[in-house]
């Protein structure tokens, strides 16, 4: 293996401009990674690239895929009040001029009289976003009836209005990100949907120039040792929210998956090493982990552990480390190679990433974020917002994770 028989801080240093420039490429030269963008499509091209040039065996898995514009939105009553709207992500555009409803439980959802009209939903309606109807890992029941709710009402257009809180940097956030719900929608922040109440009844004109574009994208792969009958998988997801640089979520997971490209290019042991770039993690059909899914489908058995790297590199914190049904081999090993260095721990179990799907699979899996990230989830603003740049990136911790990842790879052989 490079380099490893060189002290850490060293092998920090030596690569501190390496991680720099992937870092710098994926978003600062390149404005957006969302999945079906141009950028995106940039992006896996230069991680191919890199890939292949360090001498991995690439494959790229293509698949069909949505891209949107946005071009605004306005919302306009009849007495000249406008209010600040923001268009949907995926929703279908629309013009309209129609009646003002409102409803903020099932509840009432069920009891008012809705058709062709302009539905605001507020209050506790509003308070959570509604998973994509079509997610295809888990589902909740009650988004799934309102949804369906939502899709047979009748509304013709429809105004969320929620509280902060929840996932993600951005307020107002939207309720519904779902490119398989037909319904025009839009989205206000809760004081402004307060004030919208008092027109209830009367007359406005919606316009949302929002636009779905069919495209195509890719997961990357790069395969290392591949005579091996045992894999170790290593994960990061390559796009990021429209309109976020996406440094933390997740340029430095890829970043650190380049890297470990470089020091495990020499690696013979008894596994075989895939990197996947997956495509899709903050795309709401999440298309490149159902490709990955797809092609792997009865070939999980073969994974001995998955390594996925999400959110790692803030400025502030400890890199953490969470384990699932690793075998008590690997968590020596893990031990010693991992949770020795500095600004390194364990972390609690933490479900909302790729690493989901190989537990869910029956394999072996460790998580790799920042501790900052983790216990302040629900009330950071960083994570897709245009907060998230290559500012609040620590490059030494982006360096050293990958180091100890692959010292923890060698290791385990």
């Amino acid at each position: 293996m490079r380099d490893m028989t060189t002290s850490e801080p060293r092998v920090v240093t030596r690569y501190h401009d390496q991680v720099t420039a992937h870092l710098t490429r994926l978003t600062v030269d390149i404005l957006d990674r969302s999945v079906g963008s141009a950028g995106n499509s940039a992006a896996t091209a230069y991680v191919h690239e890199v890939l292949k040039a360090g001498g991995w065996s690439t494959e790229t898995q293509s698949f069909d895929a949505i891209d949107w514009c946005d071009d605004g939105a306005t919302l306009l009553a009849s007495d000249g009040t406008a209010f600040e709207v923001f268009a949907s992500p995926y929703a279908p555009g629309c013009q309209m001029h129609a009646r003002l409803t409102a409803a903020s439980t099932l509840e009432e959802l069920v009891a008012t009289d809705t058709f062709g009209a302009l539905l605001l939903l507020h209050g506790t309606i509003a308070e959570t976003p509604l998973l994509p109807k079509n997610f295809p890992f888990y589902s909740v029941e009650e988004h799934q009836r309102t949804i369906g709710l939502l899709e047979n009402c009748g509304a013709a257009a429809i105004i969320c209005a929620g509280p902060r809180g929840g996932a993600g940097g951005v307020y107002p956030a939207a309720m519904i990100e779902d490119g398989d719900f037909n319904v025009p929608s839009v989205f206000m922040t809760e004081e402004k949907g307060g004030r919208l109440l008092r027109y209830v009844g009367q007359s406005l004109s919606l316009i949302s120039r929002s636009r779905r574009i069919p495209s195509r994208a890719a997961n990357v792969i790069g395969r290392i040792n591949r005579g091996a009958p045992r894999r170790v998988v290593i994960t990061a997801h390559i796009d990021a929210k429209k309109n976020a640089p996406g440094a933390l979520d997740n340029g430095t997971g890829i970043a650190a998956l380049l890297l470990l490209s470089r020091l495990l290019a020499d690696y013979r042991g008894e596994y075989s090493i895939e990197l996947v770039a997956l495509n899709g993690e903050d795309h709401y059909a999440v298309p490149g982990q159902v490709a990955y899914l797809s092609a792997n489908r009865d070939l999980f058995d073969t994974v001995a552990l998955n390594i996925n790297i999400d959110g790692i590199g803030y400025i502030d914190g400890d890199t953490a480390f969470s384990f699932f049904d690793v075998t008590p081999e690997m968590k020596k090993v893990a031990a010693a190679e991992i949770l020795t260095q500095q600004d390194s721990r364990e972390g609690p179990q933490w479900p909302q990433g790729d690493h989901g799907m190989f537990v869910q699979s029956g394999c072996p899996a460790i998580a790799v974020t920042s501790s900052w990230l983790l216990e302040n989830m629900t009330t950071q603003t960083v994570t897709h917002s245009s907060s998230d740049s290559i500012e609040l990136v620590s490059i030494p911790k982006v360096a050293s994770c990958a180091f100890s990842l692959a010292r923890f790879v060698e290791e385990l052989s």
